[in-house]
């Protein structure tokens, strides 16, 4: 079994759908979580969190395991403000990254021009560091933007069709989050190491294990990722167990992902058959 070194994450949103399956892997790994949830207080955010874990469902093997959980702390801090990330970094000196779920979950935001979620929470959380001390930024973002972050478009991944294109214009969320890329991007010049994650439509699925990825722009008959072999979808657990993985490199193995924004999807049966992993 591989061992992997103890990693404390301070996850934002993390009672989201994708965020509840990387906490908890994250614990069986024997990593420290601090856990940014909507409550009245600490006590309820800790109170749901437990209750949220316990709900969650983890498809067998995938990870490995540790003989010892990791700790799990929960705050019910207000994750817009850059405060809430400068307060927890400097008075934890554990923590040494920061992974960011959030995301809109309802159309009546997505239609939304002025919704600006993802870019007010990571100019948060940037800012947050600027005023602490910079650690490693894991960040969910969305399928919707292609290119190397801060140099990036909203586009669709080259095995959507063309219709896919008008996403943008029904639902103005998606350039928000090809905003919210750019900040990360230009704070990498200060020190900040991240990795944007864009995972392709999300569903409520076990986990697979028969995804793949490519970094920052896709092909239909890219040597690096083929998507013509490619399906448009990729399950919640997979994402989570895909950015844990990552997460848990060695820093040699980490250095070529930093910067990066990779997209992450369902591959056809055919792919694992003429590309022999």
């Amino acid at each position: 079994m591989k061992e992997h070194k103890k990693r404390h994450f301070l996850v934002v949103a993390a009672a989201s759908r994708g965020a509840r399956f990387f906490v908890k892997k994250a614990l069986r790994q024997g990593h420290d979580v601090t856990a940014l949830c909507r409550a009245v207080d600490d006590k309820a955010a800790l109170r749901r969190m437990n209750d949220v874990l316990e709900n969650t469902n983890l498809t067998p093997d995938g990870i490995a395991t540790n003989n010892k959980t990791g700790k799990l702390k929960a705050k019910n801090s207000n994750i817009l403000k850059p405060e809430t990330y400068a307060q927890l970094l400097k008075e934890d000196k554990s923590i040494d990254a920061i992974c960011c779920f959030v995301g809109v979950t309802k159309t009546k935001d997505m239609i939304n021009s002025k919704n600006t979620l993802y870019t007010d929470t990571i100019q948060a959380i940037v800012d947050g560091q600027r005023n602490s001390r910079w650690v490693e930024t894991l960040y969910h973002g969305s399928v919707g933007t292609e290119g190397v972050p801060g140099k990036s478009l909203t586009a669709w991944p080259a095995n959507y069709n063309m219709l896919s294109n008008l996403v943008q214009v029904i639902f103005p969320i998606f350039k928000n989050v090809t905003k919210s890329e750019t900040i990360l991007a230009k704070a990498q010049p200060e020190g900040l190491d991240f990795i944007i994650f864009r995972p392709a439509a999300l569903k409520d699925t076990p986990a697979k294990r028969r995804y793949a990825y490519v970094f920052n722009t896709t092909g239909l008959n890219s040597e690096k990722l083929p998507l013509k072999y490619a399906k448009r979808t990729i399950g919640r657990e997979d994402t989570a167990e895909e950015i844990l993985r990552v997460a848990t490199l060695s820093n040699d193995e980490k250095k070529q992902w930093y910067g990066q924004g990779v997209y992450l999807v369902d591959m056809k049966d055919n792919y694992f058959k003429i590309f022999k992993k």
